[in-house]
């Protein structure tokens, strides 16, 4: 069956995107493969794997591991599940001071901010998709005390917590690992964004964010999975194949602010992932956290999320020149695959 294209335009930040889904096949079988394949051991030359500590600038923060007596293993085995530590190669340091400068028409300011690598596994091929829903939680938790210290720091800084998996994703190592940049700066696209669902809830009194998950919750045929905290949709104006969000059912504006609830983030985020892996062979992806750009923000027009989008397709010249995506595919299409894969 063939389905024609359509203009659909995303009901937040008002960006058309093209659903072409003639242009893309639907995948015709599953790969299950949610164990480690590859050596579980430590990697020569990789600076991420347990027993080479010393080709890491220093350890900021460790989530330790037990074993089943309840005591450490040896170092070189892993005694941490997770790590943050200082990015070796950072685009922001703290050097200098974050003043903004004008000059006639352009503006500068020194690069001012953090950048730190959060190692995400001691094994070196285990990626999140194959991880216990605990390793994935601890995962969480680590994301959770990173923001929070850059946050509090006194530089006021805007953490951005993001994973990148996958070489055409933009990872530069292949062990597991995510990242936190937090500038001194607001990104434009975030306070565009933030900016429009402001006027959104001032013309209809709601959310839209909340508005948009219920309608998600309720028509169902792009919702995934939801638990008792948390809905995986593929958003109806997806901007690429496959993308999913990741949004707490109930109204909270910041990521900081989901004590409680990590355990029911780390099964969905997981099993998405999975079903990801099962159901188009183990794509690269990106995925990021969306949150309020102001800390501890009470904003009742601003919504959380965590937003994966699999890397399916290229930006070629269209897209590029006009900033309006080509998605090959159906969102609801995708949601179907995935519903099946997540069995």
């Amino acid at each position: 069956m063939s389905y024609p294209s359509e203009f659909r335009q995303d009901a937040i930040t008002k960006q058309w995107v093209v659903c072409a889904p003639g242009r893309s096949d639907r995948p015709k079988q599953f790969e299950d493969d949610t164990s480690v394949k590859e050596t579980d051991g430590p990697v020569e030359g990789c600076p991420f794997c347990p027993g080479h500590e010393h080709m890491l600038p220093e350890v900021l923060f460790e989530n330790a591991s037990v074993r089943g007596d309840g005591a450490p293993p040896p170092r070189d085995e892993g005694s941490w599940l997770t790590r943050s530590v200082p990015n070796k190669y950072p685009a922001l340091t703290t050097n200098g001071e974050p003043d903004l400068y004008s000059c006639q028409m352009f503006n500068w300011q020194s690069g001012f901010g953090r950048q730190e690598v959060i190692i995400a596994t001691p094994r070196h091929h285990e990626a999140v998709s194959q991880m216990s829903v605990e390793h994935v939680e601890a995962l969480i938790g680590t994301y959770q005390s990173r923001y929070h210290t850059l946050r509090t720091d006194g530089d006021e800084l805007i953490p951005f917590i993001f994973h990148n998996h996958g070489a055409s994703a933009g990872a530069s190592l292949p062990h597991p690992h995510s990242q936190i940049i937090a500038p001194s700066i607001e990104p434009a696209m975030v306070v565009e964004e933030e900016r429009r669902a402001e006027a959104q809830y001032h013309e209809t009194g709601e959310c839209p964010y909340c508005e948009m998950l219920n309608e998600e919750r309720t028509s169902g045929t792009r919702l995934i999975r939801e638990n008792n905290a948390y809905a995986a949709f593929v958003p109806y104006a997806a901007r690429s194949p496959y993308e999913v969000w990741i949004m707490p059912t109930t109204h909270e504006p910041e990521f900081g602010r989901i004590n409680g609830t990590e355990g029911a983030l780390a099964s969905i985020l997981r099993d998405t992932l999975r079903a990801l892996r099962r159901a188009l062979g183990g794509p690269d992806y990106n995925f990021f956290v969306r949150t309020a750009l102001a800390y501890e923000s009470e904003a009742a027009h601003l919504h959380w999320s965590l937003r994966i989008r699999p890397r399916m397709s290229i930006d070629a010249g269209f897209e590029i020149g006009t900033g309006m995506k080509i998605n090959p595919s159906l969102p609801e299409r995708d949601a179907d695959v995935l519903r099946e894969a997540m069995t």
